[in-house]
């Protein structure tokens, strides 16, 4: 009789460790979530939430996570909230806590190619002071290439590995290597954000900031498979699919000169259908370049 009535909470069991393992490692449970992951009824998942009560915290109607003087200092959660703030979330084919913690443990099995990064620690103390002049909202003064600045500062974006400040200098939102910043010093002065800065912050996606030029770009069925598999251009998306494979792309970018060296790359199978100043300057910036022998780079 007791082996059957062991046998009979062996579930209950199993499955409340579960519950509080995934709540150790920052997980946030509700309802749905308990009745999905172990094909319980309504009615046994809010007794399952009633008997683990006594260590949730509700951070909203109906959600609930571990106690804060429960959770560990660092936990799966947190590593999964790292990855997608540093944009490598995706690189994974799930972004939880714990498929992010195998992938490090079976890091003998995979290889990254990345872009190389400059050594950003001889800058940690000026991206620290960055940061709070951010935070403080204060203008900073600071000689960049041999000039005096005076600018108020609005995000730190890490491009390539290298690490700019995005400021507005003279009401023009300007991006300056943190590395090349000298005698930095924060001023008294506060400031208050732009809504139109930080609208074109957010729809920036790099470090080219200014009015942008939609362009319309052929592509051809053999370039079409590269470029779909990864954008190449700002704000890439596809118009149209053509039958022979070959597509219609649209971007919008800031500096046709940085366009310009993609094309280069490219030729001749991705090339400017619109508009006709912007294929006329590429054309013009080719038979320069030809012209002095520096040809399509």
């Amino acid at each position: 009789m007791m082996d059957s009535h062991d046998k009979k909470h062996d579930p209950l069991i199993e499955r409340l460790c579960e519950i509080f393992a995934a709540l150790y490692q920052g997980k946030i449970i509700d309802k749905a979530w308990l009745c999905e992951k172990f094909g319980i009824t309504e009615r046994t998942a809010y007794r399952d939430l009633a008997r683990l009560g006594h260590i949730l915290d509700q951070v909203s109607p109906g959600r609930y996570k571990l106690s804060i003087h429960l959770l560990p200092a660092l936990h799966n959660g947190h590593l999964a909230e790292f990855a997608d703030f540093t944009g490598v979330a995706h690189l994974f084919p799930r972004q939880d806590g714990q498929s992010l913690r195998n992938s490090l443990q079976q890091r003998s099995n995979i290889t990254f190619h990345t872009p190389s990064s400059r050594e950003n620690r001889q800058i940690e103390n000026l991206l620290n002071q960055l940061n709070q002049a951010i935070c403080n909202k204060c203008r900073v003064e600071y000689r960049y290439r041999d000039k005096s600045r005076c600018a108020e500062p609005y995000r730190l974006i890490n491009q390539y590995g290298l690490w700019y400040l995005a400021a507005v200098e003279k009401g023009q939102l300007k991006a300056f290597e943190v590395a090349r910043i000298e005698n930095l010093t924060r001023t008294a002065v506060s400031f208050s954000p732009r809504a139109e800065v930080l609208a074109e912050l957010e729809s920036s996606g790099g470090i080219r900031f200014g009015s942008r030029i939609e362009a319309l770009l052929r592509v051809s069925a053999h370039a079409a498979e590269y470029v779909t598999r990864r954008a190449l251009f700002p704000a890439q998306r596809i118009v149209e699919q053509h039958n022979d494979g070959s597509l219609t792309l649209a971007t919008a970018i800031t500096d046709p000169h940085a366009l310009f060296r993609w094309l280069r790359y490219w030729l001749p199978d991705i090339g400017i259908l619109s508009p006709a100043s912007l294929r006329e300057e590429f054309e013009q910036d080719l038979h320069t370049r030809y012209a002095h022998g520096t040809g399509p780079r």
